[in-house]
């Protein structure tokens, strides 16, 4: 089923994690627990009404859900943005990837463009997996401690690394230099884990890994520029 919704840029991300969630009904971080005033549990939700509790029985933790996403300002046309959203969910269905078994795999995944308003687009897509890493990415960049050019000084570096496929030991430790220089604080302790787990990420790409990569840290940029602004 489609599900089509229209919400502002800091609820995005929690809103799709959190319908690809009820989808299942299988919340791994909140399993069997009020969240949202929604409980998932074992394939089924309960949800809190005003004629009280209702139980529904969801797909179950292996079922699979496509999402595509578009960001744009609120006087761009209708009409144009829907076109985008539709190639958004068509790319997040033919998202191939490596499953569990080292098999190709598609669909399962989420797809984000972003339209800029001085013109161009950003695409981003992925299994659902990354999404907390582009949370506490944007956490990161949104921290004070951080500066507001780590990613323009980080995708300068990129420009010259080899691809990282199976060896991301490199862009790992390139990365979380990178990322300390250009932060303090609680954010500065941060960089490492980050670093690591981005660098994993880029790995396990088909191809392209470190093209990847420029989108989910430029993406990640915008989403936390745009929500640090909001929060301002």
């Amino acid at each position: 089923d489609d599900v089509l919704a229209m919400l502002p840029v800091a609820d995005l991300l929690p809103t799709m994690q959190r319908l690809r969630q009820a989808y299942a009904g299988h919340d791994p971080d909140h399993e069997g627990g009020v969240w949202q005033g929604l409980t998932l549990q074992n394939g089924f939700a309960a949800l809190k009404t005003d004629k009280g509790l209702r139980l529904m029985r969801m797909m179950g933790e292996r079922a699979t859900a496509s999402c595509g996403a578009v960001i744009a300002h609120h006087q761009a046309p209708l009409g144009a943005v829907m076109r985008e959203l539709r190639v958004a969910e068509k790319r997040a269905k033919s998202n191939l990837r490596l499953g569990a078994d080292g098999k190709p795999t598609d669909r399962d995944a989420f797809s984000i463009t972003v339209i800029k308003r001085s013109g161009g687009a950003l695409r981003l897509t992925d299994k659902w997996d990354a999404v907390p890493l582009l949370d506490e990415l944007m956490a990161f960049l949104r921290d004070e401690g951080t500066s507001r050019r780590a990613v323009y000084h980080s995708l300068e570096w990129l420009k010259d690394l080899p691809d990282p496929k199976g060896k991301p030991e490199m862009l790992e430790s390139l990365l979380a230099y990178q990322l300390a220089r250009q932060s303090d604080g609680a954010a500065k302790a941060q960089a490492p884990g980050l670093a690591k787990r981005l660098a994993e990420l880029t790995a396990k790409q088909p191809k392209d890994g470190l093209v990847w990569l420029q989108n989910f840290l430029t993406v990640a940029e915008f989403l936390a520029r745009e929500t640090r602004a909001g929060a301002d």
